[in-house]
């Protein structure tokens, strides 16, 4: 499988990034299967950096992962989900350590919607209205490496200057 990380830093040996922000599952190596959202998310990061070129850097994931890492899976944007980007986002995260954590992006359009979920009194009540709005369908995805372990999986195939 094909990975992307969009960037304006080469990373031919991928690494753990510690983030100024919170974000949806905490620290780490972040990537997408989805070559759009990685391009586009390249752009962005050298128009707010004011530096650099836009790359997207491609790796190949081993396919033994799911055998050798402890990996959490959000199939869909769910109260599930939700709660755990939540908790990231606030970072009061106390839950298990995963290597490597697969799910939908909460991207910049969905953050009005995070921050109304996350502002709730009703979480149970409110978390229906939050999912519809986010559309769940419309969400792409993001593989995020936690860990040296994980990162051992990510075999770079080249580096694209866009």
């Amino acid at each position: 499988m094909l990975l992307f990380h969009g960037t304006n830093i080469r990373f031919e040996t991928p690494k753990i990034i510690t983030p100024n922000r919170a974000l949806d599952f905490g620290a780490g190596f972040y990537t997408t299967s989805d070559k759009k959202q990685a391009s586009d998310w390249a752009n962005v990061v050298v128009k707010r950096a004011n530096i650099g070129k836009a790359l997207l850097n491609v790796y190949e994931l081993k396919e033994d992962y799911r055998q050798k890492l402890n990996v959490r899976v959000f199939e869909t944007a769910n109260k599930e989900w939700l709660d755990f980007v939540c908790e990231h986002r606030l970072e009061t995260y106390k839950g298990d350590n995963y290597d490597l954590i697969i799910g939908a992006v909460a991207n910049d359009k969905t953050m009005p919607v995070l921050q109304g979920y996350m502002n709730a009194k009703n979480k149970d009540l409110y978390a229906p209205v939050a999912l519809s709005e986010i559309r769940a369908d419309k969400l792409t995805d993001q593989y995020v490496f936690k860990n040296d372990l994980a990162l051992s999986f990510l075999y770079l195939q080249e580096i694209i200057e866009l």
